[in-house]
């Protein structure tokens, strides 16, 4: 053929020139076909890039030229391929985060209101609150007057193995108490102190609670995550599982363009659809559990963790293979379908597992121009019992809707709502978002949440209103950044509690009583009681913290001046008769007394002129007498 075409170039017979057509000279011919050899070129090297380039392009010259169980597999691959990148890329971040060390903040404010203190005087005080001349209600009233802002909250910094922080509590913006706090997970120390008590560091130190073993291997597991399993690894595990999967099933249908109802919107997708009988399930089970078995990653965490050892990991699963194979897989009749949802793109939107007339589970997203829709739902024999629906329409970046929970019990069905306005993700790797938040539950009042976030940190509002009345604001405030110094302090010169002593040691080893009665008279200060009445508390609970029992009461022999087995020679229960010659007391065998022993009997014990039976009939006074006679039990008990 080109000896043919070198022939027609040579031919002078197409030398001549012909009447009105310019003739094209031999360089000028090599110029054209150059240009039209690089045009070719760029048209299929550029068809190649629009194909890696561009998911839609990949997708659809795929679907139109795979067989389905190729691109069945191929579609399940990218995806978990996608999948396996993310999730190798967020283990790796957060391992990162560890190792460099990350800083977390958490508060929880309360800001009063006028409804809120009229309540609460109300409540304690009565309506008439305002007008008492009382000092004890002029005092309480005060002190709720005086609450504006009440605060909780802490720090932390975490950094390898340890933890440092503090918290703290406040009041109108001055604290009320704060504390330091270290977390020792080598030894397993941990150290906590208020310096309005002390400087000294408490250690509570568990290191001798842990085996040897298993400290390590918690150690290891927190400490070292990567050892066990590196973010290559975690990525690979997901591949090497999903295309199992692929590698099974087979027998695949394509529906093109099929009308997919989500909510209240029609989406196409491309669906792909499996049916499998039980026989199949239990080979797919059986291929999982034999990668499973020679896993070496998971059997390296499971022995680690001293979960089970090599022989144990092989033999456990040689067991469930041997239970696979002794399965009865006679009955075909029963079918699972699975339908998956792909979209133009190629990308997984949704699923549906069903068998015919028993149970359903089916989730799906999809887009229609603005209008974002996702929906869940679990059926049992056709009747939905579990549904949730995302209803979210998109503007300048920003969504609004609801999400609807609903449960069908019985006929009887109950939802719960989310609604929210202008959501949009400020921070995502922290998660933080800006939304206006109202959770809709039946027969209660709308809870409206108000989310916000500069990018650093997060707050939840919720303004309290009950019945057209502003009861206040809770706000949770949260941030994360990354860095931290962890701080911890050595065991030499703390005070230490170890759980191998034989005994705990006494608090007034460690904080001085004066210190706790300083400490409690300023709280009591701050929160609005009077210095008398302050004082007073104090001296109360520092009493009650460290009142000792032992110097009041000689536990070895703590009845010495009565002996109550002399008293029983002595005084023999049986022996108080009445004048009828009956028993009035009679204690049972175990020498517990009831009171159904008491019997109906006129002028008893000494010539009493008692009616035991007209006031056995008086509730009260058999409640008296119950009451007498369980005491009298719990005494014997206690001596004995």
């Amino acid at each position: 053929m080109s000896e043919n075409l070198n022939n027609m170039n040579n031919n002078d017979n197409f030398t001549n020139t012909v009447s009105g057509v310019e003739r094209v000279s031999k360089k000028k011919g090599k110029k054209i076909a150059l240009i039209s050899g690089i045009t070719a070129v760029a048209l299929v090297g550029g068809s190649f890039a629009a194909y890696n380039l561009s998911d839609f392009v990949k997708n659809q010259v795929n679907l139109r030229v795979m067989k389905p169980e190729n691109y069945y597999a191929w579609v399940t691959e990218e995806n978990s391929k996608n999948f396996a990148q993310s999730a190798k890329e967020s283990y790796s971040k957060a391992y990162d985060k560890m190792q460099n060390g990350q800083n977390s903040n958490v508060s929880l404010k309360y800001t009063a209101s006028d409804d809120f203190r009229n309540y609460a005087l109300t409540e304690l005080l009565g309506e008439d609150y305002a007008n008492s001349d009382d000092e004890e209600s002029k005092m309480v009233t005060d002190i709720i007057n005086n609450i504006n802002e009440i605060a909780v909250g802490g720090n932390a910094d975490v950094k390898d193995n340890a933890i440092s922080g503090g918290f703290f509590a406040s009041l109108n913006g001055e604290n009320l108490i704060s504390g330091d706090i270290a977390l020792d997970y080598d030894n397993f120390d941990y150290f906590l102190r208020v310096p309005e008590l002390t400087e000294q560091w408490l250690c509570l130190s568990m290191g001798e609670l842990m085996s040897e073993d298993n400290m390590t291997a918690i150690e290891n597991v927190m400490k070292n995550p990567t050892d066990y399993l590196s973010p290559e690894q975690l990525e690979d595990m997901i591949i090497r599982y999903s295309n199992i999967w692929n590698e099974s099933v087979e027998d695949i249908e394509v529906e093109k363009k099929e009308s997919v109802e989500i909510c209240d919107i029609t989406v196409d997708y491309t669906v792909l659809s499996v049916e499998l009988t039980e026989s199949d399930l239990v080979d797919i089970a059986g291929k999982f559990i034999d990668e499973m078995k020679n896993d070496d990653v998971l059997k390296n965490i499971a022995v680690s963790l001293d979960a089970c050892t090599e022989e144990e990991w092989v033999s456990e699963l040689d067991s469930m293979l041997e239970e696979l194979e002794n399965e009865d897989t006679s009955n075909n009749d029963v079918k699972l379908n699975v339908n998956t949802y792909v979209d133009p793109n190629g990308d997984i939107r949704g699923m549906r597992l069903f068998v015919e007339d028993e149970g359903d589970i089916f989730f799906a997203m999809g887009k229609d121009g603005d209008n974002l829709r996702g929906e869940f739902s679990v059926s049992e024999s056709n009747e939905d019992t579990v549904i949730a629906e995302l209803y979210a329409d998109e503007n300048d970046g920003k969504y609004s809707g609801n999400i609807d929970f609903t449960v069908n019990d019985s006929g009887e069905s109950e939802t719960v709502s989310v609604e929210f306005t202008d959501y949009e993700v400020v921070n995502e790797e922290n998660g933080f978002f800006n939304a206006d938040v109202t959770l809709v539950i039946p027969d209660v009042d709308p809870i409206a949440l108000d989310f916000s976030s500069d990018g650093n940190s997060q707050d939840i509002s919720y303004n309290i209103n009950f019945d057209g009345k502003d009861y206040g604001t809770v706000t949770l405030s949260m941030s994360a950044s990354d860095g931290a110094d962890v701080s911890i302090p050595g065991k030499d010169g703390s005070f230490i509690i170890d759980y191998a002593m034989d005994s705990a040691p006494e608090i007034s080893d460690y904080i001085p009583e004066e210190n706790m009665n300083s400490f409690i008279y300023n709280i009591l200060v701050k929160i609005g009681f009077s210095e008398e009445v302050a004082a007073d508390g104090a001296d109360d609970i520092t009493s009650e913290i460290y009142y000792d029992y032992d110097e009041d009461i000689d536990w070895d022999d703590p009845y010495t001046e009565f002996d109550y087995d002399d008293f029983d020679e002595d005084f023999t229960y049986d022996d108080i008769e009445t004048e009828a010659d009956e028993d009035v007391w009679n204690p049972d065998e175990e020498g517990m007394f009831s009171s159904g022993d008491i019997e109906d009997t006129d002028n008893a014990v000494d010539g009493q002129a008692l009616d035991w039976a007209e006031m056995q009939k008086d509730e009260e006074y058999q409640e008296m007498v119950d009451d007498i006679i369980d005491n009298a039990n719990s005494l014997r008990e206690s001596v004995e």
